[in-house]
């Protein structure tokens, strides 16, 4: 009886992992670090190369004219005229271009005509405002320099692919990037129709990352 028992619980162990690995494919992917990371590319689409957004330094100080190169992506394979614009926000970690062919917002765009954007964060991965990270220059990494980045750069985009207006904006982020997404909206609700804001944490924390 006691080896019938014991085989039952080892039998139940192995179908809970194994239903847990299933799942796990559907699920996001997290770093070591707790950090989200991209999708695999399950259908070998190719990447969209690196571009550069010439942003500001410090949005805070209007007379502030210094200047730097912010990384994004495009895919418009889906966009048809009068379609949405989907904007992807960069988090605590390097943008990964393989989010812009894979993931469930892709087969959102795909749904509605979407032109799809991918913004990397400030101070992360290869967008670099200053020389170094040193006490001072830390100082413009903060969610109010990167939400009036994701300002400028939505109306930048507008004008550069000839929007017409009323196009809706719809900005997607998880963790991190979801509280920015809903701050976003809630900040600029003249630049962003709507905000898919998953797993964000949206009350005020002293350190974020922990």
């Amino acid at each position: 009886m006691y080896f019938l028992f014991l085989f039952a619980e080892m039998l139940l162990l192995f179908l809970t992992v194994l239903l847990v690995s299933e799942l796990g494919a559907g699920l996001r992917r997290h770093g070591h670090h707790g950090l989200l990371l991209p999708p695999p590319n399950v259908h070998n689409y190719p990447v969209p190369p690196d571009q550069w957004f010439t942003q500001k330094l410090d949005h805070s100080q209007p007379g502030d004219l210094r200047t730097w190169q912010q990384r994004y992506f495009t895919n418009d394979t889906f966009y048809r005229p009068g379609g949405p614009v989907f904007l992807m926000i960069g988090g605590e970690g390097t943008a990964s271009p393989v989010w812009m062919v894979t993931g469930s917002w892709i087969e959102y765009a795909q749904e509605h005509g979407a032109l799809c954007f991918q913004l990397e964060h400030r101070f992360y991965g290869k967008s670099h405002p200053t020389e170094d990270m040193s006490v001072k220059n830390l100082r413009y990494l903060s969610s109010e320099q990167a939400l009036a980045d994701l300002a400028t750069f939505s109306a930048a985009m507008a004008e550069k692919h000839a929007l017409p207006e009323g196009t809706k904006w719809v900005a997607f982020g998880g963790s991190y990037p979801g509280s920015l997404a809903a701050w976003y909206r809630l900040k600029y609700p003249h630049m962003v129709h709507a905000a898919v804001s998953s797993s964000a944490p949206l009350v005020a924390k002293t350190n974020f990352l922990w």
